[in-house]
């Protein structure tokens, strides 16, 4: 069958349940691999699919080969640990490689699984039928990792389906979080949970909520419920409690408080705080910002026997805890960090490959970009090889340097569009963070 007319890949649920820091295209890719390869996966080893019916299905710029190539060999190093939910009980644990092998030869994509992986690909016993039309509307890969992670769980004949509880930790390994990311369950929450929950409910026809369940006063255990969406108006909610409540009011009903002193609280704002106590213009972004201080404090707060009316004390006085806010200041400054530095290596990425096709198209942009260059040692450094281009595909500082003048002077054009997606995508990110409070003013 032709790639274009697959429209859903057969997922085995070991699959789904991988603990690995794939991105979001990596992950589309290799389902889309899959779905290619999987009525002959007991008959052949090798499989192939041309590139042009690749990109074409990953919804991506069939110009763009270089970039694909490294998704590719990317997703051929990668080392997952399988199965990690335990759906499948029968299915022992494993860590291997996603592929074996990838090559591309006149346009064709020749790639191989794993032999071990083999038979748990094809004809599993345990499985999810994802649609690889949809994954492609996914900007975000915590999105997706959940949709097929609810999906997995769904039942058609139901049209409804739930995960099990599943420890925080197990989260945050599916969604490839890093030990050094969103340390608390407020950031893993605001900037994982809430957005891909958000996207899948946005997207798709189905409705996924999530329920907490608590050890002590810490969250430590999450469980996802999916539902189609055309069922909705005829089902009772399955939270009532916190239908149609403003994000405070939510969060504060969350945390236990009276529904009546939530709302309270909700619909006064800056009001229902100590007019003495009142923290500085510009301290906060917002009064959720503030909520979410105190909410967070309260967790940690010791000698408490009531944690609600801690919270609405705290609230109304402004309690300060400095370790904490330092603490909550240096792990957003972190995270944000780690962002702007992931989201710069994409973005160079991006321009390099843009850049080898300018020259692949017109090789004469080098010695054009060859002619401006002014460092000596970069001069010294071009003159040894025989001609400019030979200079530059050798790499180094000669390959920088032209690099540099092709953007400033020769492609502007070109790299308009990503330069601008990159500059939004720090402002974003520059905006995000800027919702931790500084209580240091």
């Amino acid at each position: 069958m032709n790639l274009t007319e697959i429209s859903d890949v057969i997922k085995a649920s070991p699959a789904i349940h991988v603990q690995s820091k794939m991105s979001l295209l990596q992950r589309r890719a290799w389902n889309v691999l899959l779905a290619n390869a999987y009525k002959e996966l007991l008959d052949k080893e090798i499989h192939r699919v041309s590139m042009v019916e690749l990109t074409a299905k990953l919804g991506f710029d069939s110009k763009n080969d270089d970039y694909l190539k490294e998704i590719l060999e990317s997703i051929a190093d990668f080392k997952v640990k399988w199965n990690i939910l335990g759906k499948d009980k029968k299915q022992e644990w494993g860590v291997a490689h996603l592929l074996a092998e990838v090559r591309i030869h006149d346009g064709i994509c020749f790639y191989q699984f794993p032999h071990t992986l083999r038979l748990k690909l094809h004809n599993p016993r345990v499985y999810a039928k994802l649609n690889l039309r949809l994954q492609n509307q996914f900007t975000s890969k915590y999105a997706l990792v959940l949709w097929e992670v609810c999906f997995d769980y769904f039942d058609a004949e139901r049209d409804q389906g739930e995960t099990p509880f599943i420890p925080l930790e197990t989260y945050r390994a599916l969604m490839g979080v890093e030990a050094e990311e969103y340390t608390t369950f407020k950031s893993l929450n605001q900037w994982v949970i809430k957005p891909a929950i958000k996207e899948i409910n946005s997207l798709t026809d189905y409705h996924v909520e999530v329920e907490q369940k608590r050890l002590g006063r810490r969250i430590a255990e999450l469980k996802f419920r999916i539902t189609r969406v055309k069922q909705l108006p005829v089902q009772e909610s399955v939270f009532p409690d916190v239908e149609n409540l403003s994000p405070v009011a939510m969060e504060l009903v969350q945390a236990e408080i009276d529904r009546k002193m939530a709302l309270k609280i909700a619909n006064q704002e800056w009001e229902f705080v100590n007019p003495e106590k009142l923290p500085q213009p510009g301290t906060y972004p917002d009064f959720l910002a503030y909520i979410g201080e105190k909410l967070e404090m309260s967790v940690d707060a010791e000698d408490v026997k009531n944690r609600a009316g801690y919270i609405v004390e705290a609230i109304r006085e402004n309690y300060q805890d400095p370790e904490l806010q330092k603490q909550r200041r240096l792990r957003a400054e972190k995270a944000k960090e780690k962002e702007l530095e992931d989201l710069t290596t994409e973005f160079n990425l991006k321009r390099k490959t843009l850049l080898r096709q300018a020259i692949h198209a017109n090789p004469e942009l080098v010695e054009a970009a060859a002619e401006r260059i002014q460092s000596y040692i970069v001069r010294q450094r071009l003159e040894a090889h025989d001609t400019p281009l030979a200079a530059y595909q050798k790499g180094g500082m000669v390959a920088a340097e032209i690099n540099a003048i092709l953007a400033a002077e020769f492609c502007q054009e070109l790299l308009a569009p990503v330069i601008q997606q990159y500059e939004d995508e720090q402002a974003r990110i520059q905006q995000q963070y800027a919702s931790v409070p500084d209580t240091s003013r």
